[in-house]
């Protein structure tokens, strides 16, 4: 019975058995059982990290014992090894206690003897408020005077730290009636849940910062801002994780030096010239510097643009003109001043930008050039001029007397021509100017005298009509046209017609309308010169707001002033005609823009 029983454990637990085995070897086994717990040590330390962070602290605790057996037992190696240290650390803080007695003793005599500080003192004795109290409201933005950590539980002082001048007489009663009046307010006043997170205390501010198991109470004087209250829930949440076990042992309670360390840390003073104010201070300072930099920059760079691109454009044209040749070209005090060889017929009238010219005289033989010495020689508008490399061909039909013959002669003999050809002709006497006058009657507002060898010609013309006389009269003598006015017709319509004339008055006209007029009335005379069968229409054009019948009339008013008006400025009636775009019914809507009086030119 015995051995089936062990049969049939053996059969239904044998795989447990044999796990069990293992275990055990694994258990008596040192080595092995290291090797496996090993593998998840890790794992495992993060997880109880993650859930216990305080956890962490077991790993960095410090055995001070050991630490001085081990100084004690190889001095002369911590001495080697520290001496490095301390060397920098010594002077660092004789430098930084140098400078904070500086910092002491200028803020000293500043307060002491600035005009600043007298102001403020005769502020003080004026209004009875303190000197100290003065100083701080104008040099001091906020300063934490004090913090509490308070227990949640009990309500109990765990810790304390807080400047000298500003400390409590009795902190654990201050501590206790916070605790008071925040159950008080959870209880009686607010929702479930909420809490007192601020009161005032006289002229200073208290914040209250919850945490897991204790709260922070810090007393404020000034202004504080809300990067100083994010400062202090970060600093809850550490202080929680960095003394877990001091804030749960109440033996460790007001008697933690390290916890009133960390908590005097975060008695902090903003002044309003602080850092972060200077910073925003230097920072706009230093983008409004760059900004002017690249101002200046940018100007810069695009003002040798443009003087590159001018000093370019004028070395083109320069290099382009006849008769002149460019060996510099500089630019000294906004003049352009160009150097090179210069012929005397060099004509500079096309440049764009006034040049002064340093030429040294020398005789171009360019075509252009010839052409110009040749015609100036020969003084005969009726001989036409080509040249092309340097062969000069004259054409036309002149009076060849002995004097012209000659001139040609000598024309043919100037540098640079390789070839004269003289195809000009005789051309046959012709009627005089006065018999001229008489078959070929001189067109409209042009009136010509011949005087000597010269026509002299005056009025005004169309650019045709002026191009047709010339090539007609130039025959009998040279022509002197300075007095002619040469316009185009359609320039002159335009000028008519270009904008209507809004008049809203239907009994006077104001200086800005008559002066519209004068300027048509003067235009429309220049071409009646031309076309005296010419004539200027007027239409009136109302708004149609109101009744169709005193919108017409009104329409009629404005035509009669305007026609008047250019009767009196000499043009005739004959030559003006009107028209009214009458209203037929009531728009109901005023637009000014609508009430106006056009011009047109017609035959």
């Amino acid at each position: 019975m015995s051995d089936d029983r062990e049969k049939l454990k053996a059969l239904l637990l044998s795989e447990e058995m044999a796990q069990i085995e293992a275990l055990r070897k694994l258990w008596s086994d040192n080595q092995l059982l290291s090797a496996k717990i090993s593998e998840v040590l890790g794992q495992a330390a993060d997880l109880t990290i993650a859930k216990d962070p305080s956890f962490q602290k077991k790993f960095s605790k410090i055995d001070s014992k050991s630490y001085v057996k081990a100084i004690k037992a190889n001095k002369e190696m911590f001495i080697d090894t520290l001496t490095p240290i301390m060397g920098p650390m010594i002077r660092r803080s004789v430098t930084s206690a140098i400078r904070r007695l500086s910092s002491d003793i200028n803020r000293a005599i500043e307060l002491g003897f600035s005009a600043k500080a007298l102001k403020w003192r005769w502020l003080a004795f004026r209004t009875g408020v303190p000197f100290t109290e003065i100083v701080f409201n104008n040099t001091i933005e906020y300063q934490v005077q004090q913090i509490f950590l308070i227990d949640n539980n009990t309500g109990l002082l765990i810790q304390h730290a807080g400047h000298e001048e500003s400390l409590l007489q009795d902190k654990d009663a201050f501590s206790a009636m916070l605790t008071a009046i925040q159950d008080f307010v959870k209880e009686s006043v607010t929702n479930e849940g909420q809490s007192l997170t601020a009161a005032e205390l006289g002229d200073s501010l208290v914040w209250l910062v919850p945490g897991n198991r204790a709260n922070i109470a810090v007393v404020i004087k000034g202004a504080p801002t809300q990067r100083l209250h994010n400062t202090f829930i970060q600093a809850t949440e550490n202080i929680h994780i960095e003394f877990h076990h001091e804030i749960a042992d109440e033996k460790l309670w007001n008697n933690n030096p390290e916890l009133k360390v960390e908590l005097e840390k975060l008695l902090l003073t903003k002044t309003q010239s602080d850092p972060e104010n200077e910073k925003k201070k230097s920072n706009f300072g230093l983008w409004l510097f760059l900004f002017l930099l690249l101002s200046l920059l940018s100007w810069a760079v695009w003002s040798t643009y443009k003087e590159h691109q001018l000093h370019k454009r004028i070395t083109t044209q320069l290099n382009q003109t006849p008769g002149f040749i460019l060996s510099d070209l500089e630019h000294k005090e906004d003049e352009f001043i160009a150097s090179g060889l210069q012929d005397p017929l060099t004509d500079f009238s096309h440049l764009d930008e006034k040049v002064t010219i340093k030429g040294t005289p020398f005789i171009s033989l360019d075509d252009d050039i010839i052409k110009l010495r040749i015609e100036k020689i020969l003084d005969e508008p009726n001989i036409i001029v080509q040249v092309k490399d340097q062969m000069v061909t004259l054409q036309g039909a002149v009076n060849k007397t002995q004097a012209v013959n000659q001139r040609i002669t000598f024309a043919s003999m100037l540098p640079g021509i390789s070839r004269l050809t003289d195809l000009s002709t005789q051309y046959p006497v012709l009627e005089t100017w006065e018999s001229y006058i008489q078959s070929n009657p001189i067109p409209n507002g042009i009136e010509a005298k011949k005087v000597n060898d010269t026509i002299h010609l005056s009025g005004a013309s169309t650019q045709q009509n002026f191009d047709e006389l010339i090539n007609k009269v130039k025959k009998f003598g040279k022509i002197d046209s300075t007095a002619v006015e040469v316009f185009s017709i359609n320039e002159l319509e335009q000028l008519i017609t270009k904008i209507p004339m809004n008049i809203i008055n239907t009994t006077a006209l104001n200086l800005q309308q008559t002066g519209r007029l004068d300027e048509i009335a003067l235009t429309f005379k220049k071409m009646l010169i031309i076309r005296r069968d010419a004539k200027i229409q007027l239409t009136a054009q109302s708004d149609c707001q109101g009744p169709a019948l005193i919108s017409n009339t009104n329409s009629q008013s404005r035509l009669s002033l305007v026609q008047s008006y250019l009767t009196a400025k000499g043009i005739n009636n004959k030559n003006i005609t009107t028209n009214i775009m009458k209203c037929t019914t009531d728009t109901g809507q005023k637009d000014h823009s609508k009430i106006v009086v056009k011009f047109e030119v017609i035959q």
